[in-house]
């Protein structure tokens, strides 16, 4: 194996290791979610900043990170839509929300920083996930597959 790191050990693939036990994780002890509230007061247009601090003893753990939105569409003079009204968010709604997501660790931004963001992020989720996802965890986010009858 050429393109194996030489300090790296050889392992089967979890789909045909059907009888041993898997390693059991010991490194973190426990977790516990914390509760983030922006930096400053919503405003249209405006960004959306939070700071984390970090503490030595903790490790954050970004892929268990989530962003809770509450939202409303409106008419376009602020007031409720009719029970009748035919309307709804474009696919992949919470990735669309923002034109712009940059996050930054150490003072050090991690991530691209473009204003193509929901574009991107939906391709993404297109082309990466496959069937399963797109029909659980990704609906989360409001992602379901565009069809072509607008009857």
């Amino acid at each position: 194996m050429a393109l194996a790191h030489p300090q790296s050990c050889e392992s089967v693939h979890t789909g045909l290791d059907l009888f041993s036990v898997p390693p059991t994780q010991t490194a973190v002890q426990e977790g516990m979610f914390v509760e983030y509230h922006p930096l400053a007061t919503l405003a249209p247009g405006a960004p959306i900043e939070f700071t984390i601090s970090g503490a030595t003893s903790e490790y954050l753990d970004l892929s268990n990170t989530y962003l809770h939105v509450r939202a409303k569409i409106p008419k376009a003079d602020g007031t409720n839509l009719d029970a009748d009204s035919h309307v709804a968010p474009v696919n992949y709604w919470l990735h669309s929300l923002f034109s712009q997501v940059d996050i930054s660790l150490n003072d050090t931004l991690v991530t691209n920083s473009e204003n193509t963001y929901p574009y991107r992020a939906y391709l993404e989720a297109t082309l990466n996930y496959g069937r399963e996802a797109k029909k659980s965890h990704l609906t989360s986010a409001m992602y379901y597959r565009d069809s072509s009858n607008h009857g």
